[in-house]
Order: structure tokens, then C-alpha cells, then sequence
């Protein structure tokens, strides 16, 4: 039986171990509801396939979240020991190394065969349910789309193509590119839908009787009359964004994978069989190392943990998260260098987790260590002397320049009132701090993304400026809650740190006094947020997408939703672009024109007839599009608020309605999420602001992961568009009054 001292220490390390594998778990169960709910809504299935879709990932999820929860684990426990100085209290007693080194073995090795249980045993039975399960599925929502009389079907793959079919039976089948606009009639149609292992599916669509034209538009525009017996069309549907994608061999068990792992005899390889070895490698991986950096992570949390009692930081999340994104990060850069073939063998792979162990060690070595002076900083010091000296003056005004300007800033601001100028100081100051990391973070995001096309293209830096600049109100409307949130946090647990809370306290200020007194700068921020979400963005957006054009140099338009518009007095499909329209007349062969063509600004529209060989003068604007606020914008996403009210008057749409209740309600988010979070913002006298702050980052996480479910619901006509944003909003507001009794100031 092992040591009273060591069973002591074991009871530490699993209470937080525990509490981080529900923390990480509800984290990661969160973003695959998420997935799953995505590949729900794009495949037209019911909602009541989530609840067990959502089980049979519950293995797979457990595997990725046991070493995440065990540096998480190790560093909070070690933290707690050496807050109470229980650390100091053994060291002093002669415990060394392997005080700390046997209940880490013990726990280490508990992970080790939990996880690999989990990994050979559990995720392979899971995956094979699930397989089954996504089957029937897409057997199920054959008959939800695509049905006769309905709404247009777009594929998520493919935004610019779409389809309909008619009461008669009359397949419509519509694509417009910047290499050609075509609309086929087909006479009958099959389709399937096919599960993939990886957790994708395939659309396959078996056209058959198709007529049509292809309108090539380079030039001065050429058509192309097109007569068809057969033809398949295939889309894929994606599975949703997950940590570690699954890989298509996940359902067989280990000893296949090693069989399939193998080289053939013969030495000659087919493709397919090489794909099959490659991918069957990688699982073998995954199912080796996840359990075994279960144990090199928990050592790692460990060394992370110690410290000196007095100098007690928090930030236990933050540094697991840094850890866990580290770890992560090399594993998935060693997976692609595998898939492409530029590493002749999986041990970079197998050997992952052994640097993190010797890290671990080495950190834990240190940290035992006896504290030493900086030696060598020591010795440089004195050869920064002449510099300090010749900068001493300089640093001299720019202080003098500080402290003028702050004696101005506190002689207007306490006119009314210190607690007033004192909260809202704070306030301002830790928003801006959060705002400006969000900022430089989405700048670092834009440039890395478009740094290739700006030298492709030979745009100047300058237009990249200005088309960040533009962009801004789009990014704000999700930067400025997270910032209303983090800004909150960390004010409030900077005065309980300070102990300048517990003086408002004692001097008969309430906590919602104190909020109060702070309303000049929320509140502008509030209101900062709805002329931003309602009247700013849609303007910027314009600029934003003509700079973007220019800089990708493309003709597209920019858009988060489905880039086109039904019109249902008139029977016209309209694919929007950036300067004109393609509109497809639903109707029978012979009954209307087969395409229709409308610039931006232009009075009348073009059309060509079925059998045409050129477009002609069509009908008036004001007859296709019947109100001016259809004629406006090029998109809806660049409609102003009230235009976007006539959008969806004239065109109803489930996306364009979860706009517009977004621009109306999204400013709530940045409150709702501060009540929530409030009885978080107070740490212990003993803890720092990383719990505040990590707090919030997982709230900020959820609440964006719940709209992300709720708004695909919404946009899939699974629920009014007003619960899709309001839901969100409500399960906030029930968090805060759940846990209003937790609240300790």
C-alpha cells in the first residue's frame, strides 16, 4: 500500500483531474454537437439524430480530452499544495524527488491503461455504431429535400449552383461562374446519399432527359445550346471542424490496422492500398500516443505547478491550453508530413510524447532546485550603463509628459466624482487591452491569409490597409462582446486582487453601485456595439468586398450566407455577383426566358430566350425586382438594416432572417455574457486573474459555439429565426440566475 504522504498527494492530483476531464470534455462535447448538428442541417436530416450521434462520439472524445485534463489536473493540484505551502512543508520535512515522482507514477499509469482500453477497445465498437447510424440517417433525409414544389436546395459544398423541382416533376438545375452561366431542365432524377467512414457524406445526383443552354460571358459572350441523355452530379457535404479530424479507418480494430499496415510482399503497391497503409499508420498512432502523452502531460502540469508560495500567479487554463495547442500543433504538422510522404517512417510520430516527458522531468527537476541568483544578467549590467545614461533624459520628459497628462485626466474626470472616474478609468482600460489584442490578432489572422495573394497579384500594402480597415465593423460585431466580457472580468478581479473592492465594501458601496458608476463606458460601448451591428457594417461591408475583389483579383462577391435571392412573385432565381445578376425564370420551356441578365444601376434587365443565340432587351428593372431596396445592394449582407426588412418581405429567407434578428439583437451578447460570468470575476486573495480570464475565454467559446447551433437550427427552418439568436441570450441569463447564489464578493 502506497505512503500516507503519497496517497495524501494522489487525492489532490485526481480531485482537479477530474474536474478538468469534465471541464475540457463539456468543452470538446460542445464544438461536436456543434459538427454534427452542421452536417444535420446541410444534409436535411431531423434533429432528433443528434442525441445519438452525439453518444457514439463519446469515446473518441474521452481519448483526446484524457491528456488534455492531465496537465490541467497536475498543474491545479500542485498549485493547491503549494498555495496551502503543503510543498514547503514536505521539503522541509526531507521529501524529495520521489515524493513527487511515485504518486505521479501511480496516477500515470491508471491514465495509461484507462486510455488505452479506451482507444483499442471503445473507439473502434463506437465507430462502428455511428457508421450505422449516419446510414440511416441519409436514408432518412432523402425524402426532407429536393421535393417537388419546394424551396431552391443549395448544395453546401457548391454555393453558386442550385436546384429545383418544379409540382410537375421538372427538375431545374442552375450554376452561374466567372467561366459560365448555365440552366438545364431535367426529365427525371434519382439520388442517393452516401456515408463516408470519416464522418463526410456525398450527394449523388443521376440527371437524366437534360436540355439547357451555357452562357460563357468572356468576350463579347457566346451561348451554347446543350442537349443531354445522362449525367451524375456529385457534392460532398463536409463533417464540421473537430481537433484531430477523424480518419476513415477508425471503425477497425487494432489488429487490422496492423495487417493493413503493412508493406505487400510483392513490393508492387496500389494507390488505394498505399492511401489504406497511410491512413491505418496514423490511426495506430493516435491509439498508441494519446494514451501514453496522458502521463507525459500530467508530469508536465506537475513541473508547471511548482513555485514559490508567495509569488502565486494562477493561469492554471491558460498554460494547459498553451501546453494542449503545442502538442496538438506537432502532432497534426508530423500527421500531414506523413500524407504527403515526406517522412519514410511513423517514428516521429511514436516518439511524440517522449520529448514532453523529458520536459516534464527536466522541468521538475528544476523546480526542486534551490533558488540562484541571475548570474549572467549580473554580468551584463554593466555595459547597459552608458546607454541608460544617454537615454536618461529623453525618458525623463516622456515621464513628465505622463504624469501632466494623467494629473488632466484625473482633475476632469473626479468633477464627478472619484468612484465614478475610478471605475469607469478601470473599466475603459481593460476593455481596450482586450479589444487590442482581438485587433492585432485579426490583423496577424487577414494578413497571413491574404500575404500570398498580394504578391501574386502585385497589390501595395496599402490597399491591404484599407481593406482591413473597412473590414473592422464586420470582425467587431464578435470582437466587441468577447471584449465587453473580458474587459468586465478583469476589472472586477483587478480591484478584488487590490483589495480596493473590499475598501468599497467597507465603506457601504454595493456591488451594484459600483457596476453603475461605470455606465458611461459599457453603456457607450453597448450602444457602440447596435450602431455597428445595424447601420455601420452593412455600409463597411461594401468597401470591404470591393477591396477584397481587387486584392484576390476576382469578381466574386464576398459572402456569409447563400448568395442568392428567390423571388416568388415573380418565379425568378437570382444568383447575386458583385456588379450584376443571373436570374434563372422557373418556369416550363417556352413559358419565360431560360436566363436573365441584370447590371447593378441599369434600368431594364437582358434575357435570352429558350433557342436563343444572343440576349436581348428584357423586362424593366422595377418589374423584376419591386421594391428599390432590392435594387440597392449588391448583397443582403450589404443591405442596410431597414432595406434588409424589404428583403425578406418581398424574398423570405431563414438565413436572411437570422440576419436581421442578429443586427437587432446581437448588442445583448456583451451584457448577457458578463451576468453570466459574474460570480467568476472575484478570486481568492491567494489566486490571480487567469481564472477570471480563462473563465471567460471558455464562456466566450460556448456562447459562440451555441450560436453556431441555434443559428444553423435557424437557418435550416428547424426554428424561428428569432429563437435562434434569442436562445443564446436566454440560456445566459438562466446561467446567471443559476448561479447568482454563488456569487461571493
Amino acid at each position: 500500500m502506497p505512503a500516507v504522504l503519497t496517497r495524501y498527494i494522489l487525492r489532490r492530483w485526481s480531485l482537479p483531474l477530474v474536474g478538468a476531464l469534465l471541464f475540457y470534455g463539456l468543452l470538446l462535447l460542445a464544438n461536436e454537437m456543434v459538427a454534427i448538428a452542421k452536417q444535420i442541417f446541410s444534409q436535411g436530416a431531423p434533429l432528433r439524430w443528434l442525441v445519438p450521434l452525439l453518444l457514439t462520439s463519446l469515446p473518441e472524445i474521452l481519448g483526446m480530452v484524457l491528456p488534455m485534463a492531465a496537465v490541467l489536473g497536475g498543474l491545479l493540484g500542485t498549485q493547491q499544495l503549494m498555495e496551502g505551502s503543503e510543498l514547503v512543508a514536505a521539503q522541509g520535512l526531507g521529501a524529495g524527488r520521489r515524493t513527487w515522482t511515485a504518486p505521479w507514477a501511480i496516477l500515470a499509469i491508471s491514465l495509461v491503461a484507462l486510455a488505452t482500453l479506451n482507444a483499442h477497445l471503445l473507439v473502434p465498437a463506437a465507430a462502428r455504431i455511428q457508421q450505422g447510424l449516419q446510414v440511416r440517417m441519409t436514408e432518412e433525409a432523402q425524402a426532407r429535400f429536393l421535393r417537388p414544389g419546394g424551396p431552391p436546395w443549395f448544395p453546401p459544398s457548391a454555393p453558386h449552383s442550385a436546384f429545383w423541382v418544379s409540382p410537375e416533376g421538372q427538375i431545374h438545375i442552375m450554376e452561374s461562374t466567372p467561366q459560365g452561366v448555365q440552366h438545364l431542365t431535367a426529365a427525371t432524377m434519382t439520388y442517393a446519399l452516401e456515408a463516408k467512414p470519416d464522418g463526410s457524406s456525398e450527394l449523388q445526383l443521376h440527371l437524366s432527359g437534360l436540355q439547357g443552354v451555357l452562357y460563357q460571358p468572356a468576350g463579347a459572350g457566346s451561348v451554347l445550346h446543350l442537349h443531354q441523355e445522362k449525367q451524375v452530379l456529385r457534392f460532398a457535404i463536409p463533417s464540421g471542424n473537430r481537433l484531430l479530424p477523424p480518419t476513415p479507418l477508425r471503425y477497425e480494430n487494432s489488429a487490422t490496422l496492423l495487417k493493413l499496415g503493412q508493406r505487400a510482399d510483392s513490393g508492387v503497391e496500389t494507390p488505394d492500398a498505399k492511401n489504406r497503409r497511410i491512413l491505418a499508420l496514423i490511426e495506430v498512432c493516435r491509439r498508441t500516443t494519446l494514451p501514453l502523452a496522458a502521463a507525459a502531460l500530467l508530469l508536465l502540469g506537475i513541473g508547471l505547478g511548482f513555485g514559490h508560495p508567495r509569488f502565486y500567479r494562477g493561469g492554471a487554463i491558460l498554460k494547459s491550453m498553451l501546453v494542449i495547442m503545442l502538442y496538438y500543433l506537432v502532432m497534426k504538422y508530423f500527421e500531414n508530413m506523413w500524407l504527403a510522404e515526406k517522412l519514410k517512417t511513423v517514428a516521429p510520430l511514436l516518439l511524440l510524447p517522449f520529448p514532453f516527458l523529458i520536459a516534464g522531468w527536466l522541468l521538475l527537476h528544476l523546480r526542486l532546485r534551490p533558488h540562484h541568483p541571475n548570474r549572467l544578467w549580473r554580468r551584463l549590467s554593466p555595459g547597459f550603463k552608458p546607454v541608460r545614461s544617454h537615454l536618461a533624459p529623453t525618458l525623463h520628459r516622456m515621464a513628465d509628459t505622463k504624469a501632466h497628462l494623467l494629473r488632466w485626466i484625473h482633475g476632469k474626470g473626479t468633477q464627478h466624482g472619484i468612484l465614478r472616474h475610478w471605475s469607469t478609468l478601470a473599466w475603459w482600460r481593460n476593455w481596450a487591452s482586450a479589444l487590442g489584442s482581438l485587433l492585432v490578432l485579426n490583423l496577424l489572422v487577414e494578413y497571413a491569409t491574404l500575404a500570398g495573394d498580394l504578391s501574386k497579384n502585385g497589390v501595395q500594402l496599402h490597399v491591404f490597409a484599407r481593406y482591413w480597415f473597412w473590414n473592422l465593423p464586420p470582425f467587431l460585431v464578435i470582437a466587441l462582446p468577447m471584449a465587453f466580457l473580458l474587459g468586465s472580468l478583469l476589472s472586477l478581479s483587478e480591484a478584488a486582487l487590490s483589495r480596493e473592492w473590499l475598501a468599497l465594501r467597507a465603506g457601504g458601496v454595493s456591488l451594484l453601485r459600483w457596476l453603475w458608476c461605470s455606465r458611461y463606458a459599457w453603456g457607450v460601448v453597448t450602444l457602440l456595439t447596435l450602431v455597428l451591428q445595424a447601420g455601420v457594417a452593412p455600409t463597411a461591408m461594401s468597401r470591404a468586398n470591393s477591396l477584397y475583389r481587387r486584392i484576390l483579383n476576382r469578381s466574386e462577391v464576398q459572402t456569409s450566407s447563400r448568395p442568392w435571392l428567390h423571388l416568388g412573385a415573380t418565379g425568378v432565381l437570382w444568383h447575386l455577383q458583385a456588379d450584376q445578376r443571373w436570374g434563372f425564370p422557373l418556369k416550363a420551356p417556352g413559358e419565360a426566358p431560360i436566363l436573365l441578365r441584370w447590371r447593378l444601376g441599369a434600368p431594364r434587365a437582358e434575357a435570352l430566350a429558350w433557342g436563343g443565340l444572343h440576349l436581348v432587351q428584357g423586362p424593366e428593372a422595377d418589374q423584376l425586382f419591386p421594391t428599390q431596396a432590392l435594387r440597392a445592394s449588391a448583397s443582403a449582407e450589404e443591405a442596410r438594416t431597414l432595406d434588409l426588412l424589404h428583403w425578406q418581405r418581398w424574398a423570405p429567407d431563414p438565413e436572411r432572417s437570422y440576419m436581421l434578428w442578429s443586427r437587432l439583437l446581437g448588442w445583448l451578447a456583451g451584457p448577457c455574457l458578463v451576468l453570466a460570468m459574474l460570480s467568476f470575476a472575484f478570486p481568492g486573495p491567494r489566486q490571480g486573474r487567469g481564472q477570471a480570464l480563462g473563465a471567460g475565454l471558455v464562456a466566450g467559446l460556448v456562447f459562440l459555439g451555441l450560436q453556431t447551433l441555434f443559428g444553423g437550427a435557424a437557418r435550416a427552418s428547424e426554428i424561428p429565426a428569432y429563437w435562434g439568436v434569442l436562445a443564446p441570450l436566454l440560456i445566459l441569463m438562466s446561467i446567471s440566475l443559476l448561479r447568482l447564489q454563488r456569487l461571493r464578493t
